[in-house]
């Protein structure tokens, strides 16, 4: 008879480690903030945290992550408590529980531990809009190149702009000079004919 249940601890421990690493760091670590983060930890560093993603309204989402995060609640690794007011949305906090949550699977935080130390070096500080716009860089990056395409860097900033309509050229321009400099996204200039 069994007496154990396998849980997905990793999934588990990367959730609390992001809320008690970003507590205090990010204007606002909630659930979009949360879904773009782990997004980038996977797409940009290879961190294998086992979700699949798709594009949604303010980017990529894993409903599996939404899911867990609920899971992480119940257990007490995380508090999510709504925002309103000014803010609005959700703020994610450690809970009494989130040091036990993150032992579980200290094995895959300590593999982990340089690729979320770059993502919260980089992205901390970044609010949830300015975390879709990037993660939805990446996304469509990612999508042309598997599918075999290059995009020039005016053509992903339209095709973001036609998929982000509230962004101006302008930001889509910063955040993607941001991701280029940053070697998270590599852009094929046209060439000139000399």
């Amino acid at each position: 008879m069994r007496t154990t249940i396998d849980l997905p601890w990793h999934r588990c421990a990367i959730i609390a480690e992001l809320a008690y690493r970003l507590h205090n760091r990010s204007p606002q670590f909630g659930k979009t903030a949360l879904q773009k983060t782990v997004y980038l930890l996977q797409e940009l560093h290879g961190v294998e945290c086992g979700y699949d993603y798709s594009f949604y309204t303010y980017g990529p989402f894993s409903s599996e992550l939404l899911s867990d995060l609920d899971f992480v609640q119940a257990l007490r690794g995380v508090t999510v408590d709504y925002v309103g007011a000014g803010s609005r949305g959700y703020e994610i906090s450690p809970g009494d529980e989130n040091a036990r949550i993150r032992e579980k699977a200290a094995g895959f935080l300590a593999e982990a531990a340089p690729a979320v130390d770059r993502i919260v070096d980089e992205f901390g500080a970044l609010s949830a809009k300015d975390l879709e716009l990037r993660s939805t860089l990446v996304y469509v990056d990612q999508d042309t190149k598997r599918d075999g395409e290059s995009l020039s860097r005016d053509e992903l900033v339209r095709l973001v702009k036609e998929i982000k309509p509230r962004f101006s050229s302008e930001i889509i321009q910063d955040a993607l000079a941001d991701l280029v400099s940053k070697g998270y996204v590599q852009i094929q200039e046209p060439r000139t004919v000399a």
